[in-house]
């Protein structure tokens, strides 16, 4: 029995070690294996959705994370972890969401693109300005790592996709769908990976980890599309963004989750609250795929704002 406990988290390891950057890489491939500059150029001529999305997305979030972490008291593993949640950007599965839901998929392209482009940036300063107080007196936080993995996992396969794209466009689309596909399965694994090695139970910690997670979820998912509408975005900007703020590309904050805490407690409590949130976000996207693709507005209580052609 602690053979196999020691094989599972050997296993586990490698996981994180190897499959992870991975997920992602394939994850980003996929997405610039579908994008030319043609994309953008609508967003480009109007970039306030783009510019409202990416303050939801950098700024707000994390200030109700950090809201979240003050007003229930959360211990530092369950508050870093839900600050790193907060702090990545949005990932390939909401521009397929979106899709689905008949959402502006230029839009959730490009705040895509974008908020990973800046999270080099962003998510150090994001973890700085709200993290910080639950780190120990001589934490370092690893940017530069941080930097060049996110360098090499994120930007350098997005524009290889990008030039696929461009130079074999034939080749481009099928390769999109395989990558995606590899990233989806590899998510799986990881998952299933976590779940074997004893490293999270859903109920390991009691009801109130999961709760609290479900509830910051569905708190992004309701007042997102509210702050849109006071912004008077049509619906389909609307969807785009709060599928995107909402389904985070939990897999960068993976990259960094052996950072924190190393060896303790506090390090499974931030592995845990990642994996679930990548298990459950999804579903808080669901209610805004089928209201707008049925006609409805995805803020349910009021009448639709449909773009006029």
């Amino acid at each position: 029995m602690l053979y196999t406990g020691a094989l599972l988290a050997e296993i586990h390891t490698f996981v994180e070690a190897y499959l992870v950057p991975l997920q992602l890489a394939l994850a980003m491939l996929g997405m610039g294996a579908v994008l030319s500059p043609a994309d953008f150029t609508g967003i480009a001529r109007d970039p306030r959705g783009l510019v409202l999305g990416l303050l939801l997305q950098v700024v707000v979030v994390p200030l109700i994370a950090l809201g979240f972490t003050r007003f229930f008291g959360m211990s530092k593993g369950w508050a870093v972890g839900l600050l790193l949640v907060s702090a990545v950007p949005g990932g390939a599965f909401s521009n397929l969401l979106t899709f689905l839901g008949r959402g502006n998929t230029p839009l959730s392209i490009s705040m895509t693109v974008t908020a990973t482009l800046g999270c080099i940036a962003t998510v150090p300063l994001v973890l700085r300005l709200t993290a910080e107080s639950y780190m120990p007196p001589d934490f370092v936080f690893p940017a530069q790592r941080i930097v060049i993995e996110i360098f090499a996992y994120l930007l350098v396969p997005l524009a290889l996709g990008m030039v696929i794209y461009r130079n074999l466009p034939k080749l481009a689309p099928r390769l999109s769908r395989w990558a995606i596909r590899g990233s989806l399965l590899l998510i799986i694994l990881i998952t299933i990976s976590a779940l074997g090695s004893g490293r999270i139970k859903v109920l390991e910690y009691g009801a109130t980890p999961p709760l609290l997670i479900l509830l910051f979820g569905v708190a992004i998912a309701t007042l997102v599309p509210l702050a849109c509408r006071a912004a008077r975005r049509y619906d389909d900007d609307t969807v785009a963004i709060g599928i995107e703020v909402t389904v985070r590309n939990v897999a960068v904050a993976l990259l960094m989750v052996r950072f924190f805490f190393p060896g303790t407690a506090a390090n499974g409590h931030v592995l845990y609250t990642c994996l679930f949130y990548a298990g459950v976000s999804g579903f808080f996207a669901v209610p805004l795929v089928l209201l707008h693709r049925f006609g409805r507005s995805p803020v349910w209580f009021l009448p639709p704002r449909r773009r006029i052609q």
